[in-house]
């Protein structure tokens, strides 16, 4: 039979909540050391018994018909599946306050940044918005739940020039000197870096097909620079992979998401230089420096994938603070 203490310990907590200021970590961790020795098991048999599984199956399904890449249903799944594990009920029971727990007990453990519950929310939103119209559940709990406020400025941040050169100057490494200029040169989202095979690079004409949003492709482009940076970091690997950018150590997987991450944050430690550092404000940076030297946003919009040109405009107006700047010393003053 199975040992039922996470979930009582998640259930303890919820209600601890509701009623009482606390540190979930706190009573958490008290708790697991409570119940260490022990084996809990339920007699209540709506605890015992989900339909998750079977429901995120038949949602994956869909989505999959509808032609969702394989990376976004992953992403979908492993989404789904964590929720799995925090709410253990009929998906016909989840209510709204089950769903504003789980995001209240996942945000204290893992401090996570507001557009990243925002994504966890949109998953949850699809997932029960699909099975509603599906009519496998009669009353969507999402439809009440709205997205934290984020300060869309803030996810434009970009690097200066000046900035960016000491960045590259804090790289220790062929690895890091050629994932920086990569993520750069081409503007590409991490996602797609992740799935750029070796064989993927057209070296006689510095571009390459990625695989983007919406299951659609497009065409970027790398600097010299950067060929010369991958050519040297191809040459001294020692591993047979076929990723694009393989970790350290053997068996030298393709590098995550997750090891960009932690590269990056290596490099801001060393560069020092009081701003957030993390694989998308390269991205940003690009953009907002194309610009800024007066490349067609058209073009920007093309390079970087966005279905919208509004989207790509948030960056002409980074570019056009530093008109204003300039108005301001030479004009206005």
């Amino acid at each position: 039979m199975e040992d039922h203490k996470e979930l009582v310990i998640i259930k303890i907590l919820s209600e601890l909540q509701e009623k009482y200021d606390v540190n979930n970590l706190i009573v958490k961790d008290i708790l697991d050391r409570n119940l260490a020795e022990y084996t809990l098991y339920s007699n209540e048999t709506s605890l015992m018994v989900s339909d998750l599984g079977e429901k995120i199956t038949f949602f994956l399904g869909i989505k999959s018909l509808e032609g969702l890449s394989k990376q976004s249903l992953k992403r979908y799944q492993d989404e789904l599946n964590m929720f799995s594990r925090y709410v253990v009920k009929p998906v016909s029971q989840v209510t709204v306050n089950d769903i504003r727990r789980y995001f209240a007990i996942i945000q204290q453990e893992k401090s996570y940044e507001k557009i990243t519950m925002n994504g966890k929310l949109a998953v949850l939103r699809s997932f029960f918005g699909t099975l509603y119209k599906e009519e496998v559940i009669a009353k969507d709990p999402t439809v009440r739940l709205k997205n934290i406020k984020v300060d869309v400025k803030s996810l434009r941040e970009h690097l200066t020039v000046e900035e960016l050169e000491i960045v590259r100057n804090a790289c220790v490494d062929i690895r890091e000197k050629a994932l920086v200029e990569f993520l750069y040169s081409t503007g590409c989202r991490v996602s797609e870096v992740v799935e750029t095979n070796l064989q993927d690079i057209n070296w006689d004409s510095n571009s390459l097909v990625v695989h983007g949003k919406g299951d659609k492709y497009r065409t970027v482009y790398f600097s010299v620079k950067c060929k010369l940076y991958l050519k040297e970091y191809i040459k001294n690997r020692v591993d047979s992979n076929a990723s694009l950018f393989v970790g350290e150590r053997n068996p030298h997987d393709p590098l995550k998401k997750t090891g960009f991450e932690k590269i990056i944050k290596r490099i801001e430690k060393r560069a020092n230089i009081k701003k957030e550092i993390y694989p998308h404000i390269f991205r940003h940076s690009m953009a907002t420096h194309a610009l800024q030297r007066g490349m067609d946003i058209t073009i920007i919009q093309q390079l970087l994938g966005h279905e919208q040109i509004n989207t790509t405009q948030i960056y002409a107006k980074n570019s056009n603070k530093q008109l204003q700047i300039a108005y301001e010393k030479f004009i206005a003053a």
